[in-house]
């Protein structure tokens, strides 16, 4: 497999090119139906994966195949086929909402094409690591149905095929993913010999207990080889084979976000922003200690967290409270027919999540039920790092990222959006407005006087420093500005991180490029397109008619974004000063 990048990128962007450009001359069909063809092509996109899945397969056969070689080369050449069936349909025929929906449609399909040309059946160790819905089916806060423990029982079953799979496809994978996956497949060992058993021996169905037990002992068997495995036998990659490059990074911010950034002037954005946050966070000290700095406050505050155990209770009760006080203020509509579950952060995502996170809804007895990850003191954790992680997850980091990650942030966003009117908007999210209106909720909360708490207050604004440190680092790192050392060490000194939830982030970002600007790049187009209506409309704005038109218009890359909330508005560029 090659370890150069370059020729990967080249590949990619000369397979665009060949299945994904603008409409020729004479190709259109004829204008009365085009939007009809959209829709009928939005449905079939919607109803069925890139990947085409025959229904009377085995479900353990289908998840497999997903996860193989020649899956990835079925994906670029079925979406190379909707490019070309996309760009055949003239925009000019469309309505505003189908033409915001061509351009989503054909950033997906552009990088499905893109992204299977690096190959990750080959280079991500972590992706055969297939049991991260076991903890959503039976660990969570409502009690597991039969249904559920029989999907578990697939779940367990898959296991040992999977990692199988993985043994043969794998190939010189950068070590630090190899590492990461076998610290993930070791916790699973534990998870499944320790805490499973005895939650199926006190709720699971007495029919499915034993092969609940053997597919479990099993699992545990095949999860522990494959540590050794990647432990011991699977050669490495080079070390920093995770980078993408300066060419796919900027790529990537082209044309799967639309935006106007390179990696470089994302970089110089990142430092601009950085430190005007450390010149809040200096006056903010000033206020509430003069004489001290708000590093000496940070280390106060992170003193103040839950006993070990206590972490979930803590965001729990964090996340009742905000929400109550969205409702009593009438701050912004909650839907009907939700809820927000309380998980342990599956093991695979410990070493890349060191709070938590939002794992998106599915729907259970009529209701979307959100999952809110939650990553606690876990056994064998020796006394340093308990110390670290309950310093890191002190109770006023613990209110904001409640508010971040549930409500207002992404799951009341989730909601709106699965509730939406346009299915193609329903099932694309970008990660720019995912994770710019979870900051921008922040910010929202603060002026309401949600946060009012100074510690509160003072996590707040170390957050968006973290935020901001991110726009430096992610960059930097796939470009072979900084290593993965040089930016741990940096969220230690310039945001006064804790070192072992620094190294998770930059964990992260080796396996996400291009997402760890979107908090702060996200949040600032959010406060634009709110300063820009404002204007427009003096009197008549809201803020709460301008949050609820923010998440009715789905989680649209930020510059589509703009388009359709403007259209709600009965606006367009043309008619809002910027």
């Amino acid at each position: 497999m090659p370890r150069s990048r370059a020729p990967l990128a080249c590949a990619g962007l000369a397979l665009l090119a060949a299945c994904g450009g603008p409409p020729a001359p004479g190709a259109v069909a004829p204008a009365a139906t085009d939007s009809a063809r959209f829709e009928q092509l939005v449905a079939r996109y919607v109803a069925k994966p890139i990947v085409a899945d025959d229904p009377e397969r085995d479900a353990t056969d289908a998840a497999l195949e997903r996860l193989d070689a020649a899956a990835e080369r079925q994906a670029a050449a079925r979406a190379g086929g909707w490019l070309r069936e996309l760009a055949a349909i003239d925009t000019a025929r469309l309505a505003e909402s189908q033409r915001i929906d061509w351009l989503l449609l054909r950033a997906a399909l552009r990088r499905t094409v893109a992204d299977t040309v690096f190959q990750p059946a080959r280079r991500v160790p972590g992706r055969y690591l297939t049991l991260g819905g076991l903890y959503w089916r039976v660990m969570g806060e409502r009690p597991p149905t039969a249904a559920d423990w029989r999907a578990a029982l697939a779940d367990l079953q898959r296991v040992p095929r999977a990692l199988a799979l993985g043994r043969r496809q794998l190939e010189a994978p950068p070590p630090l993913w190899s590492r990461l996956a076998a610290g993930s497949a070791r916790s699973y060992v534990a998870f499944l010999r320790d805490e499973l058993p005895p939650r199926v021996d006190d709720v699971a169905p007495d029919s499915l207990k034993p092969r609940l037990r053997q597919a479990a002992g099993e699992a545990a068997a095949a999860l522990a080889g494959y540590a050794a495995w990647l432990d011991d036998s699977l050669p490495p990659g080079a070390d920093a084979s995770w980078a993408i490059g300066a060419p796919d990074y900027d790529r990537l911010l082209r044309d799967a976000h639309f935006l106007p950034f390179t990696a470089e002037t994302m970089i110089e954005e990142g430092r601009r922003i950085h430190e005007a946050t450390k010149r809040a966070l200096d006056s903010l000290a000033a206020q509430v200690a003069p004489g001290r700095t708000w590093r000496q406050l940070v280390d106060e505050m992170q003193g103040r967290h839950p006993e070990p155990g206590a972490i979930t209770d803590a965001y729990r009760r964090a996340s009742r409270g905000i929400l109550a006080a969205l409702i009593r203020d009438d701050l912004i509509r909650i839907p009907p027919c939700e809820e927000l579950d309380f998980v342990p952060t599956p093991p695979q995502l410990r070493e890349t999540y060191a709070w938590g996170g939002y794992g998106g809804v599915v729907p259970r007895d009529g209701a979307l039920v959100g999952r809110f990850f939650v990553t606690d003191v876990v056994p064998g954790m020796t006394p340093a790092q308990v110390r670290e992680k309950l310093r890191a997850q002190n109770h006023g980091w613990i209110t904001v990222i409640a508010l971040h990650e549930g409500y207002p942030g992404h799951h009341l966003q989730t909601v709106y959006q699965k509730r939406g009117t346009r299915p193609l908007r329903q099932e694309l999210a970008n990660t720019y407005a995912q994770e710019g209106w979870a900051l921008y909720a922040e910010h929202w909360m603060a002026r309401a006087g949600v946060l009012a708490d100074a510690d509160a207050r003072l996590a707040q604004l170390q957050m968006r420093l973290w935020r901001t440190a991110r726009v430096i680092i992610d960059p930097s790192l796939h470009t072979g500005r900084m290593t993965h050392a040089e930016a741990v060490q940096f969220f230690v000194d310039e945001v006064g991180l804790e070192r072992s939830a620094a190294e998770a982030e930059v964990n992260r970002f080796t396996t996400w490029p291009t997402q760890a600007p979107s908090y702060i790049v996200g949040w600032l187009e959010l406060e634009r397109l709110k300063a820009d209506l404002r204007r427009a409309l003096g009197a008549a704005f809201s803020e709460k008619g301008y949050v609820e038109r923010v998440l009715e218009a789905g989680a649209l890359p930020p510059a589509l974004l703009r388009r359709a909330v403007l259209a709600a508005y009965g606006l367009d560029d043309s008619r809002v000063s910027r």
